[in-house]
């Protein structure tokens, strides 16, 4: 019987061959295409899933209310909120701050280069994120003011070293911009990960910002909201259960509108969800949007379902 249907789809195939072979090719340069859109939606929901903790790991956002109207909906917010969140809540095992510090210039002797994607972030960073180290000097990094994490690429190019051992570059010492001091390499990391939703390739200090640049609002502060926090809730914790916590962690903090003059509410998002589920303000990671992703999925299944019919047309009448 399979023989006959054989036979049969064969003669249809001969039968119609300029349709059937523009319907095949056309099948199958869609099916290529889809494949390579499979491969950029699986990229896209990768993102940040190469840390361990990513699970527990929330950014705070911030809305900010004056008057009872939303003025701000945004990833910045106040240098001391998530050293208090930690001191206030035991569901908060660890945070860290950070701040973009783009456009430096990495100077040593005579070679200059710029460095546009630098971020200064507290010790507690490389305890919560796995960004993958290959040369370290010492087991805690950026607790002293003057030391500075680079990328691979950034210290092949400051020193022009092409060798295979970085550990050789540690404790060399750099000028940054114009700091007077030098910095000294305390670590040297991999060159970060495209599915990274942070995006940098140098690390200097948090508390450089007040010990060098004299910037007492870094310290612990609820005026200045120039900083981006990170969480992480102890394994198995409910997010959006403790979540209900931050409108009483406002009033005690803030004061209704007291401290800051504006009335703030706190929010947590997932580390998953940071590149692809985004409309806030002063965004620091690099994003994308869930509803195109998904819409491209939604239509490769759409015309792959509609060329699959058109497909089976000419065999129809054989296999009935």
């Amino acid at each position: 019987m399979l023989r006959n249907y054989l036979k049969l789809t064969w003669r249809n195939l001969s039968k119609n061959k300029a349709f059937s072979f523009i319907n095949i090719a056309g099948l199958a340069i869609g099916m290529g295409a889809c494949i390579l859109i499979l491969e950029y939606v699986s990229f896209e929901l990768s993102y940040d899933q190469f840390n361990s903790k990513t699970g527990d790991i929330y950014r705070v956002y911030n809305d900010r209310y004056q008057n009872g109207k939303l003025v701000q909906h945004g990833t910045i917010t106040y240098s001391a909120v998530s050293p208090d969140m930690q001191t206030d809540f035991p569901e908060v095992v660890n945070h860290t701050r950070m701040v973009p510090n783009g456009g430096q210039i990495l100077i040593n002797g005579d070679q200059r280069i710029e460095v546009q994607d630098a971020m200064n972030v507290e010790p507690s960073f490389f305890q919560m994120f796995d960004y993958p180290l290959v040369a370290q000097e010492k087991p805690v990094l950026l607790n002293t003011p003057n030391e500075v994490v680079l990328s691979e690429s950034v210290a092949r190019n400051i020193f022009r070293y092409n060798g295979s051992d970085l550990r050789s570059l540690l404790g060399r010492l750099v000028t940054i911009s114009r700091d007077s001091l030098p910095y000294k390499v305390t670590a040297i990391m991999a060159d970060i990960p495209e599915n990274s939703h942070l995006r940098f390739s140098m690390l200097m200090p948090y508390m450089s910002l007040n010990d060098i640049y004299h910037w007492r609002e870094s310290v612990h502060d609820y005026t200045d909201s120039d900083f981006w926090h990170y969480i992480q809730l102890r394994h198995g914790t409910d997010y959006k259960a403790f979540e209900k916590k931050l409108a009483a962690f406002s009033d005690r903090h803030l004061q209704g509108n007291k401290v800051s003059g504006s009335v703030e509410k706190f929010y947590l998002q997932p580390l998953s969800k940071a590149h692809l589920y985004s409309d806030f303000e002063y965004e620091i990671g690099k994003t994308a949007s869930a509803t195109v992703v998904w819409g491209v999925v939604d239509h490769c299944l759409v015309h792959h379902r509609d060329r699959l019919g058109e497909l089976y047309q000419p065999f129809h009448g054989a296999l009935r």
